[in-house]
């Protein structure tokens, strides 16, 4: 392998390929301080592999890169990055056996977990061939700071499904797991929302049987210092039925935000549509503190033009991506719209399946990402504005899944397979200034390709800003950067070549 690189430029040669949804950013005091990717760098035999963990600083200067060999049987998951280690969790199809290996940051690794997988968790490492993406994201491992990390798997168990968690640490030698053993319903889907310093926060959606049967809501909190449960919030005496898809640790300790969809209390939240969004506060014992409902049809309708059922024109529904509590005591949501289209294609697919007699997994339908929408909410959670900030509709998903009426599944599935548009969000150490950034392909007589966008306060207003990404790299990826940059990884995979390179802002 040849390396050839200055400041802000790197070149890595002898890449055979790349894992960028295992790549990412190295933080301290939330400025980046350099970046981490994993690729395999040479091919040793017809049964043995080599792969390379590199190291950056946030210059792109080569800090530690750590080689190893192994079968060509592994497949690298996901990978993570805690505050003081970077973690990576491998498949062996083979053997039938996950590998959490822990680093430090200067290479080291520190602890090293392997476990069986059996017929029980299949139904993941399935999805993991089918659903998960290099643009994906993490969707079943996470950090949890410097304590570990901690992975929420489903489970399946003839006509049960369940799930599991399992710690794994970074500091010492510890791992546990957590199965829930209180349900009386058989089905139970865990979607990981966040955590605190020592608290993980899970939504589990419930119900009796798998198609039928109404769905129950829950907020469960697990203490990962403790391994015990701490709270399981059913709704039951709530006014609505909370979704929430973000959580947002507050600066004062011991609560967090919880922000989502709101439905009717008896709604079937397969079909119907929600009534607005909620914020709720609460504390990490699993108290809550409020409940604040901003509704489509009267509190957004004062600056979007939506509808009761959910919609924004032009926009559709809206996916909650990130939110910002800011110094000034405001704060600042960034969602993204989507919605269904007819697909010429899928239809015709249809109906040539249908005379065939054969059936067919692309959908009738074809499902939409649209334009990104800034909210400002004050400090009792109320929406006092929203902008919307028009980009191109883009292609999400055209499979089956888009014939769903169930606007919360949609969201979750292009979200665990990269395909919104919304990248990153950057704040500064001040809490003053930070940026909404996303992805988008421009089709126009000017410019034809990829754009990368920000959308920055600068404490007083948003600013819109963007820069053309044409290129005829294989694929690539954005990363943030230090102030006024970001990073962009581009892999040529005829040259077997991945550049590196940061790319001023404004």
């Amino acid at each position: 392998m040849s390396l050839s690189h200055a400041q802000n430029k790197l070149s890595v040669d002898n890449v055979y390929a790349t894992y960028f949804q295992s790549s990412g950013t190295i933080m301290e005091n939330k400025q980046i301080k350099g970046y981490f990717f994993f690729y395999l760098s040479d091919k040793v035999d017809r049964k043995t592999n080599e792969y390379t963990l590199q190291i950056l600083d946030e210059n792109l200067n080569k800090v530690k890169d750590i080689k190893f060999q192994d079968s060509k049987n592994i497949n690298l998951l996901e990978a993570g990055y805690n505050g003081g280690s970077l973690s990576f969790l491998f498949q062996n199809e083979k053997e039938r056996s996950l590998n959490m290996r822990i680093y430090s940051l200067d290479g080291k690794l520190i602890n090293n977990y392997t476990s069986e997988y059996s017929r029980k968790t299949e139904q993941l490492m399935e999805q993991y061939k089918t659903l998960h993406t290099d643009d994906g994201t993490n969707n079943n491992v996470f950090d949890v700071g410097e304590k570990g990390y901690v992975s929420v798997m489903p489970v399946r168990d003839g006509k049960d499904r369940t799930y599991e968690v399992d710690f794994y640490g970074s500091q010492s030698k510890a791992y546990w797991k957590y199965i829930p053993n209180d349900d009386n319903d058989r089905i139970a889907f865990a979607e990981y929302l966040g955590n605190t310093d020592s608290l993980i926060v899970l939504q589990v959606l419930k119900r009796k049987h798998l198609l039928t049967g109404g769905i129950s809501a829950h907020i469960v909190g697990i203490n990962f210092v403790t391994k015990k449960k701490v709270f399981d919030l059913d709704g039951e005496n709530d006014e609505y039925l909370l979704l929430p898809t973000s959580l947002k640790v507050k600066q004062e300790g011991g609560k967090f935000i919880l922000m989502g969809t709101y439905f009717d209390k008896d709604a079937n939240v397969a079909k119907d549509a929600s009534k607005g969004l909620a914020v709720y506060e609460v504390t990490t014992s699993g108290k809550v503190l409020s409940k604040t409902y901003n509704s489509w049809e009267k509190d957004f309708a004062k600056y979007l033009r939506t509808n009761s059922k959910g919609k924004i024109d032009e926009v559709g529904y809206l996916y909650i991506h990130n939110m910002v509590q800011a110094a000034n005591g405001n704060m600042y949501v960034v969602g993204e719209g989507y919605k269904r289209q007819v697909s010429a294609g899928g239809v015709a697919l249809k109906v040539l399946g249908a005379a065939a007699g054969a059936g067919t997994n692309v959908g009738a339908t074809k499902i939409i990402t649209t334009d990104m929408v800034v909210m400002t909410f004050d400090k009792n959670f109320k929406v006092t504005g929203a902008k919307v900030y028009d980009k191109t509709n883009n292609n999400a998903e055209l499979s089956a899944i888009s014939d769903f009426n169930s606007q919360h599944l949609i969201a979750m599935m292009l979200k665990s397979t990269g395909a919104f548009d919304y990248n990153f969000t950057t704040v500064d150490e001040d809490n003053i200034t930070f940026s909404f950034c996303f992805s988008d392909y421009v089709r126009s007589s000017d410019y034809k390709g990829q754009t990368f966008n920000t959308i920055r306060f600068n404490g007083t207003t948003f600013k819109q800003d963007k820069i053309n990404l044409k290129s005829k790299a294989s694929k690539s990826r954005i990363l943030p950067a230090k102030p006024g940059s970001i990073m962009i990884m581009e892999y040529y995979k005829k040259d077997k070549r991945l550049d590196c390179h940061l790319e001023k802002i404004s």
